[in-house]
């Protein structure tokens, strides 16, 4: 009888920590998920501007297609040269090299996702097998599986989006830097020199 009620408070543990676990997989998901058409306006305004001002941008959301951006952004300042075809050779490796990291990081979010829907099944299962009532396990079995389902959707759509940042943006910075839209950055001395002698006395 002992073990028996051991074993049903078990089969809450697993359920609600498979729902814990989730809830911080679809916490990290919702950092890093991003629409890929309004991403894409915002970019190219960015780039069509300021090349400094894209990679600002990129920089503040890693884990999407923005952060293979920014790599061939950075690879394209040190390539020093507003020449199409060397910019081409120089920003695309950069971006490709950039890809394995992002699909891991959602690799990994997938795999807790579905450590969570085994530990919310594993709660019902076992509930039902010590002839427990096992509709809270089934209701949060439900969701947790409907929220993994939801980070898999996630998944793919940043692995479309790669594909299509690669086609259509790429070009892009290519064509901020031949057209001269980076600004190299001051050095801290001149920058402090020019400071000091626009400074109101």
């Amino acid at each position: 009888m002992y073990h028996g009620r051991v074993k049903v408070l078990l089969s809450y543990a697993l359920a609600l920590g498979g729902l814990g676990f989730m809830i911080y997989v679809v916490m990290a998901v919702l950092n890093i998920n991003l629409a890929y058409p309004g991403a894409r306006l915002a970019i190219l305004n960015a780039l069509r501007t300021s090349v400094n001002q894209a990679e600002y941008l990129c920089i503040s959301m890693p884990g999407t297609f923005l952060e293979a951006i920014g790599a061939a952004i950075k690879l394209g300042v040190m390539a020093g040269t507003t020449d199409m075809a060397i910019l081409a050779q120089t920003t695309r490796p950069g971006f490709d090299a950039t890809i394995p990291t992002i699909q891991q990081k959602w690799k990994t979010l997938l795999g807790h996702g579905k450590k969570a829907v085994l530990l919310c099944v594993g709660g019902a299962a076992l509930a039902i097998s010590q002839k427990a009532n096992p509709a809270l396990h089934i209701i949060l079995s439900v969701l947790v599986l409907g929220a993994a389902i939801w980070v898999l959707i996630a998944k793919l759509d940043t692995e479309r989006s790669m594909l299509r940042a690669r086609a259509e943006l790429l070009p892009e910075v290519d064509r901020a830097f031949a057209e001269g839209r980076y600004l190299k950055p001051l050095d801290p001395a001149v920058a402090a020199a020019r400071a000091a002698v626009s400074k109101p006395w």
